[in-house]
């Protein structure tokens, strides 16, 4: 799916946000396997390295970055077209999982900055009720359609 999201929708600047390392690893092994080149920006990674990663994305010397919340805020990259949340956020309460809505907002605000167009997509899995129903809950919150 996000294959075809990103060939379908043209885009060149993509960031695509996972909840884990494990997640964002796994994603980058398999945009590898279908020839789409992906870096990863998560959390425990030195401020040298983040600083490389980051200009090396804005330069386009790739065009999907693969990030956790640790980019949800705090950076301006103007020519973001496509925003994927391949993992809806949350915060676990007791066990219970509960939309984490500042960082869908932030998420989803990498995109369409600056006056530009952009686009945001959520993937959610059918069979896993609670995120069909955090997403329920964020729209409630925001007032909005996701479509």
């Amino acid at each position: 799916m996000i294959k075809d999201l990103y060939l379908l929708t043209e885009a060149t600047q993509t960031m695509v946000f996972v909840n884990t390392k494990k997640e964002a690893e796994n994603l980058k092994i398999f945009l590898k396997k279908i020839n789409l080149v992906a870096e990863i920006l998560i959390g425990g990674i030195e401020q040298k390295e983040r600083d490389r990663i980051i200009d090396n994305y804005r330069k386009g010397v790739f065009y999907i970055l693969i990030c956790s919340n640790v980019l949800a805020r705090g950076i301006d990259v103007p020519e973001v077209d496509l925003v994927v949340n391949f993992d809806v956020p949350y915060i676990s309460n007791f066990g219970f999982k509960e939309p984490d809505y500042a960082n869908y907002m932030h998420r989803v605000g990498r995109t369409g900055r600056f006056g530009t167009d952009g686009i945001a997509a959520s993937f959610v899995v059918e069979e896993e009720e609670t995120e069909n129903d955090i997403l329920d809950l964020i729209e409630k919150f925001y007032s909005i359609e996701i479509k």
